[in-house]
């Protein structure tokens, strides 16, 4: 019997209530720690209308197929369904993992998306944001001829300014707001390659949403055309629409992920890595300024790799070090050495046969994206696995 008519209610709801914080984190360490619902674009909605290997008709279709995704109204991201059509082929570029991924054009017109995360981000608290690219000049060119026709002069190119906007509400107007998170430099990568870009991000406010694109104009975005000067006083001067020069740049997306900086990367990404590619770039294996201590976030993931050579005792690996180019080029080699060397002792001290393991220092020698900013800096001070 309750004290009181609507106890017994009260109750009921404070129970509701105290099973959802106890569910929420163990939902959220279930998914590796990643923030990002639907990451990999594989969850559709029931009864969707798939445009298998096909482009996005609008806004609204590509919120009635997928879930968790939204875009906004005049923007057509593709949701790229890579399967073979009824020529028994696609023409569309692969995902980086399962069935999907999605396409936006970055410059010369602009296309976003937009999710709601897990969980909100924790103010004060260091996030990794990370996500694979591929840049598709075939499909840039392929879909803007499928709308010009196949005469009109399009000009492919990599783009700079990709952005992800955090906010605590859905965002409705894109037009006025400013990412937290932007590589400036265009993302270049081969045909069918998918790059790993990342960068961190320390919360301000509890944001419960967030948005990718480019969000600066044209003339404020970094491309790879080396003649934009020439094709601008082109335009200028042709009065006809039609007959002007068309640029774009579009990027397909896929794995994106949200997480503290302080979680461990699943063990699946460096196996899959190495399988794979042959390669691994380390995300939390970091140094102090002019040291190689092992700091105790990396240990996870090195313990991960440990795990992974053990499994498969036949591969031998190189560590590899590498620098930016802030510094003596003599004293970077010196550092990209001796942390490549501290790395190596860690797996040997974890049972690896000392044989299976080489380390070498690439200083800045090898730099993946220019040194020309802070965020390019970061992603080229790095420690990496290779399979030999």
């Amino acid at each position: 019997m309750y004290p009181f008519p609507d106890s017994k209610l009260l109750i009921e709801k404070n129970m509701k209530h105290i099973l959802l914080l106890i569910l929420l984190p163990l939902a959220v360490l279930s998914q590796n720690g990643n923030l990002v619902l639907n990451p990999g674009f594989e969850k559709l909605k029931p009864k969707a209308d798939l445009p298998i290997c096909m482009y996005g008709k609008n806004a609204e279709h590509f919120e009635s197929i997928l879930q968790n995704w939204m875009s906004f109204g005049g923007m057509t991201p593709d949701l790229i369904i890579w399967k073979p059509d009824a020529y028994g082929d696609c023409f569309l570029p692969k995902p980086h993992s399962g069935e999907n991924s999605v396409g936006i054009i970055t410059y010369g017109y602009r296309e976003m998306i937009q999710s709601q995360l897990r969980a909100p981000l924790v103010p004060g608290k260091k996030y990794i944001i990370e996500l694979y690219v591929n840049l598709s000049e075939e499909t840039a060119l392929h879909h803007y001829q499928s709308i010009y026709g196949e005469k009109r002069d399009i000009r492919p190119t990599a783009a700079g300014n990709l952005g992800f906007h955090f906010s605590y509400n859905k965002v409705w107007d894109w037009g006025q707001i400013q990412p937290q998170v932007v590589w400036a430099e265009p993302i270049v990568t081969k045909k069918d390659e998918w790059k790993l870009v990342s960068s961190t991000f320390i919360a301000d406010k509890a944001y419960m949403f967030f948005t990718i694109g480019n969000f600066d104009k044209d003339e404020n975005t970094q491309t790879t055309l080396k003649d934009l000067a020439a094709i601008e006083a082109f335009n200028a001067q042709e009065p006809d629409f039609t007959k002007r020069i068309h640029t774009a740049a579009y990027y397909c997306i896929d794995d994106i992920r949200i997480v503290p900086a302080d979680a461990p990367p699943p063990a699946t990404d460096i196996s899959t890595a190495l399988k794979t590619k042959k390669t691994y770039t380390f995300r939390n294996v970091n140094f102090e300024t002019g040291k190689w201590d092992i700091l105790p976030p990396a240990l996870p993931e090195l313990d991960n790799l440990a795990a992974f050579l053990k499994e498969n005792p036949k591969l031998k690996a190189e560590i590899g070090g590498h620098t930016d180019d802030v510094g003596e080029e003599d004293d970077n080699q010196l550092l990209s050495q001796n942390r490549a060397e501290a790395v190596a002792n860690y797996l040997i001290s974890k049972g690896i046969v000392a044989g299976r393991i080489t380390f070498k220092g690439y200083g800045e020698s090898q730099p993946i994206v220019p040194n020309t900013s802070a965020a390019g800096r970061l992603q080229n001070r790095r420690v990496e696995c290779k399979v030999l």
